[in-house]
């Protein structure tokens, strides 16, 4: 008889709860960030899947359900184009104008990963704007969240700075959390979808998308953006992620993940 210990997760849960377990997993374990899409106009994504990936966003954890976010679809062309100007500006800044190699952006960005060549490539052709384009071509949800605590304005005593703080750090968490749902549904729908936020290079860059967009600014932060088209091609491909092994620990950082024991 195999010891319970010896079998994987799964195979511990009943068939009908293995076979759900299993889809989750593998649907957070493939999704990748696609950037070589159909534009918008080439082969438009129908209301409804939106609205469905809108509304995983929508299901997001939030204090007290909260709720902080809110999402501004974007399919206007010209919007889409502005969003992804300012994206190419950041990009060419931080990586284009010839200053640095793809063995360079290798080195001091990826020098962590067994094989970062790719990817240091990749990022050269970032700095030139080529493989920007999926911005100008998708639908773009921008994500804003409030910044500071609801209906702080009423309150009849003084709200200490440190709560504001905390309150946009929560904001903001919950609001990535919404994101992250938004990616994992698209990919489960086969849409391609790609979460960026280098377009806010500056407090102008984002005051500018935030008027476009009819943002109330700095009252909303915009903490991101995610694209959303169809792929031109499958992509299974993508950097390893590190296991628990190596970035999981034990009651305190440093103390390794091995060392777990159960009571």
């Amino acid at each position: 008889m195999i010891s319970v210990s010896k079998l994987s997760v799964f195979e511990q849960l009943e068939p009908e709860k293995r076979k759900y377990a299993e889809t989750v997993w593998h649907i957070i374990k493939n999704r990748r960030a696609m950037r070589w899409v159909y534009s918008y106009e080439e082969k438009p994504v129908p209301k409804d899947f939106i609205e469905q990936i809108i509304d995983a966003g929508c299901q997001a954890p939030s204090p007290e359900n909260y709720q902080p976010w809110e999402f501004v679809v974007v399919t206007d062309l010209e919007t889409r184009k502005a969003i992804g100007r300012l994206g190419k500006i950041f990009c060419k800044y931080m990586f284009g104008g010839g200053q640095i190699t793809w063995k360079e952006v290798s080195t001091w960005r990826f020098g962590y990963m067994k094989k970062p060549s790719a990817i240091g490539i990749s990022t050269v052709l970032m700095g030139t704007g080529w493989l920007m384009e999926y911005i100008e071509k998708s639908v773009i949800v921008v994500i804003c969240c409030r910044s500071g605590l609801v209906g702080a304005k009423h309150f009849t005593h003084v709200v200490p700075i440190t709560a504001q703080q905390l309150a946009s750090r929560m904001a903001q968490g919950c609001a990535f959390m919404a994101a992250q749902n938004m990616l994992l549904m698209a990919h489960a729908l086969g849409v391609g979808s790609c979460y960026f936020n280098f377009p806010m290079s500056s407090p102008a860059a984002e005051a500018k998308i935030a008027e476009l967009c009819n943002i109330p600014y700095p009252e909303f932060t915009i903490i991101g953006f995610v694209s959303l088209a169809w792929p031109l091609f499958p992509r299974t491909r993508g950097p390893d992620r590190s296991s628990p092994a190596k970035k999981a620990w034990y009651n305190f950082l440093g103390n390794s993940w091995e060392n777990f024991k159960e009571e």
